[in-house]
C-alpha cells in the first residue's frame, strides 16, 4: 500500500528530520586538524656534556646529534625503546626518529657520565 495525503506528508516530515538530524549531528563533530609536520631538532656534545642535556620533542620528530668534542661519543639508550647512533667521531652526525611518547634517558657507551634525556609527547 502507497501512502496518500497526511500519510505521505508525514513520511516527508520524518524524512526531512532525519536528514536534519545527520546534518547537524556533522556539524557538532569536534574539528578534526593536522597533525603537525614532524621537525628536527639538534643536541651538541661538547665539553663532554650533551648541549642541551633535556629536550622535549613529539613522536615522529628526528634528533640529529652532532660531535663537537675532539674524542668519539655515541648517543645510546637502552631497554624497550633502545637506539644507538653508533661512535660519532668530530664533527660527525647521529640521527634517531623517535616513534614513542614517553621519557628516554641516554649515555655515551664511551663515557657513562654524559647522560642525556629525551621527553616524548
Amino acid at each position: 500500500m502507497t501512502p496518500r495525503g497526511p500519510e505521505l506528508r508525514r513520511f516527508g516530515l520524518v524524512v526531512a528530520l532525519a536528514m536534519g538530524v545527520v546534518v547537524l549531528a556533522g556539524a557538532m563533530a569536534a574539528p578534526r586538524f593536522p597533525a603537525p609536520a614532524p621537525r628536527k631538532h639538534g643536541i651538541e656534545i661538547r665539553g663532554m656534556a650533551f648541549q642541551p642535556a633535556e629536550l622535549t620533542v613529539m613522536r615522529g620528530d628526528t634528533v640529529v646529534w652532532i660531535n663537537r668534542d675532539i674524542v668519539p661519543h655515541t648517543a645510546t639508550a637502552s631497554g624497550k625503546r633502545g637506539w644507538d647512533t653508533g661512535t660519532l667521531n668530530q664533527a660527525e652526525p647521529g640521527r634517531v626518529v623517535l616513534r614513542d611518547a614517553g621519557t628516554v634517558h641516554y649515555v655515551c657507551q664511551l663515557h657513562p657520565t654524559m647522560r642525556g634525556t629525551l621527553i616524548v609527547r
